[in-house]
């Protein structure tokens, strides 16, 4: 993987984690998530779970089929 695709992914990963970040701080506030906020964290979640099998060397595999 060149450094500019790995610069990317990680770039990627970050703002995923920061997004459910913002999500789990919002739950420990006692504040639910609305539907759209829950849907917006879970394709938050797969896309860190992309970005980090990018890194790995693991991409191809859908993310959303490991829940």
């Amino acid at each position: 993987m060149s450094a500019s695709k790995l610069e990317i992914s990680v770039e990627r990963f970050n703002a995923a984690l920061v997004a459910l970040k913002d999500s789990s701080d919002k739950v420990k506030r006692a504040q639910p998530l609305t539907e759209q906020e829950r849907s917006v964290a879970v394709a938050r979640i797969d896309q860190a779970i992309g970005a980090l099998q990018k890194v790995l060397g693991q991409g191809g595999s859908d993310a959303s089929s490991q829940r």
